[in-house]
Formats: structure tokens, C-alpha cells, sequence
């Protein structure tokens, strides 16, 4: 894929304005588009809904956690977990909830990109969010199937790899250090896997730019220091931020307000403004370090002139 031709002046001169435009300018975009809030609360609670819903489906399968600790811990992972995860994702209800959660991911995902899209174009009327959804097409959802499942699958290959790398090194020398190991190569996967989930979609809705031009874009997430270092380190400040604001908030008052229908719609009220932010300040870092790619710099011509 091409780059745009760009002065190493302006190159350097937009790092300064990026906090600003992670910041106040997403603030402010918040504020301009207040019913972007009202989507992300009903697909928040909407979420929440049918994640406290699926699970009741699933009786009889058990996948336990990582109990007791040390030697214990990495002697249950590395003999009985792949078994018993092998037992859970083989049983018939498993793939019609990943199916379904999948095909939701889609629908969360997609819809809020496509409405911030038609903000940063100035096309965004009166009926905002209705008018996102029905800009969706079949292709583009197909895209994106095929952008996270190939994400899925690598991210999974690589989970394996190490898997049978410190078993084989817990087999030869047994000791807890090497599932901390394992555990610690996973959480710093983490941010960038979250960051290709987050990209999918946003590339999904360009309107320009033919299958193999969006998945090479895709791609380079991983393999361009440039993407890759920048994305790693703001989706590491995400997660925490994430795990604040959206998750253990929310979650304390899943656990004391006894009334299902209450708790819910309250723990989504709280961690709406949260997440619509940082799906805002994502959508924006995600232009930011695009920009200079043909595709995503014709697309957002008019924001760009704009900075």
C-alpha cells in the first residue's frame, strides 16, 4: 500500500496535536454528537443482557480457573486444562454461543465505526444512528468476519505454540515460573490483539479500497514498527483505563444491587460515557497513525484538512 506524500515537517508537526485530539477534541465530539452516547448504552446493555443470559444454556460444562497456586497451578494447566478446554469447545451449545457472541461482536463493533465514520466525513444528519446502520453492507461485514477470524486463528496458533514451548520446558525442569511465563507472553499479546479488533472494524467501513487492499492494511498493524509500537502502548493504557471506569465500577454494582433489571441499566449508564470516550479517542488514534495510507487519507481528506 502506498503512502501519501508528506513533508517531514508535517510529519513531526502532528505529534504534538495528538493529545489534544485523543483529549479535548474527543470530548468534544461527544458532546456534538450526543445520541453516539445513546448507541453505545443500548448496545452496552444489550451486551450485558445476553452475556447474563447465554451462560444459563451452557449447564454441565465447566471450565475450572487456575485454583490453588505455585506448583499446583502449573501442574493443573499444563496436564488437565487442555483437556477440559478441548471438553468445553467440543460441546454443540459451545459454537452456537460463540456464533452468536461473534455475530454480535459484529453488530457492537461495526455500527458505532460506521457513525463515527459519517462524523468525520460531515455526513452524519438529524437520525445519525439510524442512518449508520442502514450504511452498513453485507460486504463489509464479511470483511471484518474475515479480518477477526484470521486474527482468531493466529492469535490462537501463537497461544498454542507457547503452550507446547513451556510445557515442554515444565516437563524438563517442573516449576510454577513457567506458566507465569506462558501467562505474561499472552497479557503482552493482549494490547495488540485488542488493537487489530478495534481496526477491523474501523477498515471495514472505508468505502474505498478492494478486500485485499483493507487486509493488507490490516496486516501491517503487526508488522510496521510505526503501527505496531504506538498501538501496543495506547491499548496497554486503554485496558487499564477500561478495566476502571467500564469494568469494575459497573461490576460493583452488578454485585450489590440485588435486582437484575436495575443493575444492569445502572452499571451501563455509569460506564457509557467512559467507553463512548475511549471508543472515540480510539477511533481518532486510529486516524491519527492511518493517515498516511492512501485509503484512509482520501476517505478522511476533509478531517484531515481540518488538524
Amino acid at each position: 500500500m502506498t503512502e501519501t506524500k508528506k513533508s517531514p515537517e508535517t510529519r513531526a508537526g502532528t505529534r504534538p496535536g495528538v493529545l489534544w485530539i485523543l483529549t479535548a477534541d474527543s470530548a468534544r465530539d461527544l458532546f456534538r454528537y450526543k445520541s453516539f452516547l445513546l448507541l453505545i448504552f443500548v448496545l452496552a446493555l444489550a451486551d450485558k443482557v445476553l452475556h447474563g443470559l447465554f451462560p444459563q444454556g451452557l449447564s454441565g460444562i465447566e471450565l475450572p480457573g487456575l485454583e490453588g497456586g505455585g506448583a499446583a497451578a502449573a501442574e493443573y494447566a499444563f496436564t488437565r486444562l487442555g483437556p477440559q478446554a478441548m471438553e468445553f469447545f467440543w460441546h454443540w451449545q459451545t459454537p452456537v454461543l460463540l456464533a452468536g457472541l461473534f455475530l454480535f461482536k459484529q453488530l457492537i463493533s461495526l455500527w458505532p465505526s460506521a457513525d463515527m465514520r459519517r462524523m468525520h466525513i460531515r455526513q452524519r444528519g438529524v437520525f445519525g444512528i439510524i442512518g449508520s446502520l442502514a450504511s452498513l453492507r453485507w460486504h463489509q461485514v464479511l470483511w471484518d468476519a474475515a479480518a477477526v477470524g484470521s486474527l482468531a486463528a493466529g492469535a490462537f496458533l501463537v497461544a498454542i505454540l507457547g503452550f507446547v514451548f513451556f510445557r515442554g520446558l515444565w516437563l524438563a525442569w517442573p516449576g510454577a515460573v513457567w506458566l507465569y511465563l506462558w501467562l505474561a507472553c499472552i497479557g503482552l499479546a493482549a494490547p495488540l490483539f485488542l488493537a487489530g479488533l478495534s481496526y477491523s472494524s474501523k477498515l471495514a467501513v472505508l468505502s474505498r479500497g478492494s478486500f485485499a487492499q483493507k487486509l493488507g492494511l490490516f496486516y501491517r498493524l503487526f508488522f510496521v514498527p510505526g503501527l505496531l509500537v504506538p498501538s501496543w502502548l495506547f491499548f496497554v493504557c486503554r485496558i487499564v483505563l477500561e478495566a476502571i471506569f467500564v469494568a469494575a465500577i459497573p461490576a460493583a454494582i452488578i454485585l450489590y444491587v440485588p435486582y437484575f433489571w436495575l443493575r444492569v441499566p445502572a452499571a451501563c449508564l455509569l460506564a457509557t460515557p467512559a467507553y463512548s470516550y475511549l471508543k472515540m479517542a480510539t477511533f481518532k488514534f486510529f486516524l491519527d497513525r492511518y493517515r498516511n495510507y492512501d485509503l484512509v487519507a482520501t476517505e478522511y481528506a476533509q478531517y484531515f484538512s481540518d488538524r
